[in-house]
């Protein structure tokens, strides 16, 4: 069963999969019946339980307490989704949005929710996963959630849809939730200043042309690379994504934003790959190889503030043992093993991406890092080439994408490292694939959620695991 999201509520686990017994009955294209619900809980993915004649529903955009009515947009046999039609009351949770778009916008759930009431509920998700879908048993469940340094401004890349009308004036937002109608918003209560700066000069520009034009719009806050130690205050980068090719009508665009002083680089998606280096965070905690470079279009953590403590944790984990030998899968563009360079251990990372992987290479460089190697290939089989030939590593970190690592546990557990440290941003993946190192000869040592997205659903995992049956693989 491909498990997408499930809910604690207190005699049932609520899956959602491609299990055929839950197909959807409602498929007439016609709308379905208003049910009067009162929620109960949340379910990680973010929409609201509730019960109603023995059959358990998930509302989207509502949280325990709200009392709505709600039209049924699947109907399953053991369970179905609704949407909001009205609320009839709602929950004493809600307070006052700092977002004036946050009714409408398709990018935030909980905005206006008590912040410590969204802690509680992202640290339930990752109880309740390891309860139910990791099995995991005789484990302190006890483990604390870190949350934001900010709740609001923390992001350092957005991705937002852009349109020019043809008598020249722009509009620029996110798309409603579950739709494909544009809500345009004039700034962004989550994003950092400077893409808000930004923002605000983008939508008072005029590009006038015969038609309308669409686009979609990277924006990412980076300070220009100079020397090591030596970089310009923040700019941002903007990568354009022409929503038809060719794209000759968005040239007046990009031109304008090349021109803007606020701008250190900006170009077309198709042009990335010429873009030159940034760096994007400099953490003063990781020592002499604080700064890391990225690329337009590249993945880094958005929340520059909170992956600081991310580090430290895995550098808390790392130290405690002592490994010479470190191995880092899906290890993207060194985010997490490159301040364990020491110049006495080896590191070496592994990511499928090869872009990613020469930009930890440009970071090893500036920082002049000693005994690291980076490796672009495919993670699950480079972890069964090191099986297969007997290589062993003290410590393995892996940070796999939302889908896990499942195939890669039994080439892993081959490779018998004395630690794991694994990182997850999907609480029901993660505990699958902790609940199946368990069962290679693994323990749970300890557990830390961190929240890089507040005001969302999403949640962080950093589980570090210790082996404690020697060849169980």
């Amino acid at each position: 069963m491909a498990v997408d999201r499930f809910t604690l509520i207190p005699d049932v686990v609520a899956f959602v999969s491609s299990d055929p017994e839950q197909s959807d009955q409602l498929n007439t294209g016609r709308p379905g019946p208003l049910l009067d619900l009162t929620v109960e809980s949340v379910a990680f993915g973010g929409k609201g339980v509730a019960r109603h004649e023995g059959k358990v529903w998930f509302v989207a955009d509502a949280v325990t307490g709200d009392r709505v009515s709600a039209r049924v947009v699947k109907d399953g046999k053991r369970y179905g989704d609704a949407g909001i039609e009205e609320f009839v009351a709602r929950s004493t949770l809600r307070g006052p949005s700092p977002c004036a778009w946050s009714e409408t916008c398709g990018g935030c759930q909980w905005q206006g929710i008590d912040y410590a009431q969204q802690l509680e509920w992202k640290r339930s998700f990752v109880v309740t996963a390891l309860q139910r879908i990791g099995r995991v048993e005789e484990t302190d469940l006890s483990f604390p959630i870190h949350g934001s340094p900010n709740v609001l401004g923390f992001r350092n890349r957005i991705l937002v849809r852009a349109r020019a009308y043809a008598d020249g004036r722009v509009e620029a937002g996110y798309f409603r939730r579950g739709s494909r109608e544009l809500v345009p918003i004039g700034r962004c209560a989550i994003a950092g200043a400077e893409i808000n700066r930004f923002l605000e000069w983008f939508l008072e520009q005029r590009f006038p042309g015969e038609v309308e034009r669409r686009w979609r719009m990277e924006i990412q806050e980076v300070h220009e690379a100079q020397a090591f130690g030596s970089h310009q205050s923040s700019k941002v980068i903007v990568t354009i994504h022409p929503a038809e090719m060719p794209c000759a009508d968005l040239e007046p665009v990009r031109a304008a934003l090349q021109a803007s002083p606020m701008v250190a680089w900006t170009g077309f998606n198709f042009e990335i790959r010429e873009a030159p280096d940034f760096v994007f965070d400099v953490d003063a905690d990781a020592g002499r190889n604080a700064e890391y470079v990225t690329r337009p279009g590249m993945f880094q953590q958005v929340n520059v503030a909170h992956n600081h403590l991310l580090r430290r944790l895995v550098r808390q984990a790392v130290d405690a043992t002592r490994p010479a030998r470190i191995l880092d899968v899906f290890c993207g563009s060194g985010n997490l093993s490159l301040q364990l360079a020491d110049g006495v251990r080896w590191i070496e990372g592994v990511e499928f991406d090869s872009r990613a992987i020469d930009v930890a290479r440009k970071s090893a460089e500036r920082g002049g890092l000693a005994r690291t190697t980076w490796i672009a290939t495919d993670a699950t089989k480079h972890l069964w080439k090191y099986a297969r030939s007997g290589v062993k590593f003290d410590l393995v970190i892996a940070d796999p994408p939302r889908e896990g690592m499942f195939e890669a546990i039994i080439p892993l557990a081959k490779i018998a490292p004395q630690r794991i440290v694994y990182v997850s941003c999907d609480p029901g993946t993660m505990a699958r694939d902790v609940g199946s190192l368990i069962r290679q000869g693994y323990r749970i040592a300890k557990i830390d959620c961190l929240d890089f997205f507040p005001n969302t659903w999403h949640v962080e995992t950093i589980l570090v695991l210790d082996r404690v049956v020697e060849g169980a693989s």
